[in-house]
């Protein structure tokens, strides 16, 4: 029995010696397309006053995390704003310097085609065929000129191995939208990615995970 206790397991968390990245997705403040509820995915539309408020909250959490490292941000204007309330609010208190944020395409949203701007009653309506294949199966099918969740999918592995390969022992902040985020942790999970409308972020929410090579750890 004592040999078999001497004999290191690498997946005892007691042993547990890899360099971690410590990530806390964001998700942006609202815009006014969360407002009304529409498909907006690619479309550039900056924060409302309701989700300046939300990202300043979200920066004054982030602020007792400890020191940041970098802030990464998709490329809409609704990720870069939060993104940049955030990096004002950590040099104000001193976390680090004037943080570089990063623009990674992988953290941008699932695009949704010629449908972007829409309600689903009036893509319902104006494009019913189109609409009922994508109901069906919204993991393969995609809307015209749009993506599909695996093609969504497929950046965010693709991020996955980005945060491997050079965020490990770094504390980051990653600022995104609903879509990447759900599917980054249903990965790290090992869930199917057909448990993706089980899970919901709020604009403004923080949600923090442990990364590893072997080991993944979501803070709830």
């Amino acid at each position: 029995m004592k040999n078999q206790i001497n004999k290191k397991d690498p997946a005892d968390v007691l042993d547990y010696k890899e360099k971690i990245a410590k990530i806390y997705f964001v998700r942006h403040g609202q815009t006014k397309a969360n407002k009304l509820h529409l498909l907006f995915g690619h479309l550039d539309w900056d924060l409302t006053k309701e989700g300046i408020k939300q990202a300043r909250l979200a920066a004054s959490k982030l602020t007792s995390k400890g020191k940041i490292d970098y802030i990464i941000s998709s490329p809409l204007k609704r990720a870069k704003h939060t993104a940049k309330i955030i990096a004002r609010s950590i040099v104000r208190v001193g976390l680090a310097p004037t943080p570089k944020i990063i623009i990674d395409k992988n953290l941008i949203e699932k695009s949704e085609g010629i449908w972007e701007g829409k309600s689903f009653w009036d893509v319902r309506q104006e494009d019913p065929i189109n609409y009922l294949k994508w109901i069906k199966d919204p993991f393969n099918n995609k809307p015209p000129k749009g993506e599909s969740v695996n093609n969504l999918n497929k950046r965010v592995k693709s991020f996955h191995k980005t945060v491997l390969q050079k965020y490990l022992g770094k504390n980051i902040i990653v600022v995104s939208h609903s879509g990447p985020i759900r599917l980054f942790i249903l990965n790290l999970l090992g869930v199917n990615i057909r448990k993706f409308w089980y899970l919901k972020t709020e604009c403004g929410s923080i949600i923090e995970v442990h990364v590893s090579k072997k080991h993944a750890l979501i803070k709830l």
